[in-house]
């Protein structure tokens, strides 16, 4: 497996390759580069399947690589090291990114080259392109959802309702597809915390109050999105949800 460090901190650099190759000897580190510019580079010569790559590095940001290459050139995977706050952690996650936090433990680190040999190499454009997006605004802008052909990107805003399913949630679309993922329904409600879109009407749904053309009382609140969709709504949050439409 051919892998490329990018990383500005040279001992950094220097630990992360000593740790890649005490978990797979047959890892061959071809370059450590220490900012993006040779990155790209070094990239374009040896053509490695995996990238280890530092989002803070001087002059241009890990997460402008994009800039760099077009779309048909991203063959390679990315596992991106970061000191990164909750937002960007959820950003990579929706963006379906691989990421070790720093510092890098061995066993986090194991992990991630684990998942990477699980997964067959996919193109990567696109979710780098919704990382971009996520990270870079306080609201999710797009989820990367994955699937057996690869990866379907969801625009955050068609998003109509998100329905628990024990551990799993199901995602509906304002173009009637739904999409399965294995995050329970908390980890969306922590996700949009700060997209006033998004409220928790129920302990089965989280809803996007801009689908919502009405409101009924009929033994208990329902919200109505058609007249095939209306969801139930906890008495505790009718005041909530009435206050977010009108805002």
């Amino acid at each position: 497996m051919k892998v490329i460090i990018i990383e500005d901190e040279k001992i950094a650099s220097d630990l992360l390759q000593q740790m890649l190759l005490e978990i797979d000897a047959s890892i061959e580190i071809v370059d450590k580069c220490y900012d993006l510019s040779s990155g790209v580079k070094s990239i374009k010569k040896y053509e490695p399947e995996l990238i280890f790559l530092d989002v803070e590095l001087p002059v241009y940001s890990g997460l402008q690589l994009l800039d760099f290459f077009n779309e048909d050139d991203i063959n390679f995977k990315i596992i991106f090291t970061t000191a990164s706050n909750q937002h960007a952690i959820q950003a990579f996650e929706m963006s379906a990114i691989d990421y070790v936090l720093k510092p890098i433990q061995p066993d986090k680190l194991k992990q991630a080259i684990n998942k990477y040999k699980e997964q067959a190499i996919v193109k990567s454009y696109e979710n780098l392109s919704a990382l971009t997006q996520n990270i870079q605004t306080p609201n999710i802008k797009k989820i990367v959802i994955p699937v057996s052909t690869g990866f379907e990107i969801l625009n955050v805003k068609d998003i109509i309702y998100i329905k628990a399913e024990g551990s799993y949630t199901k995602i509906y679309l304002s173009n009637n597809i739904s999409y399965t993922m294995s995050k329970n329904l908390k980890y969306f409600e922590s996700v949009f915390e700060t997209n006033k879109s998004f409220v928790r009407i129920h302990r089965s749904y989280l809803v996007n109050i801009n689908f919502i053309t009405r409101i009924i009382k009929n033994d208990g609140f329902y919200a109505v999105f058609d007249e095939a969709t209306q969801l139930p709504i906890i008495n505790d949050k009718i005041e909530e949800v009435i206050k977010l439409i009108g805002s």
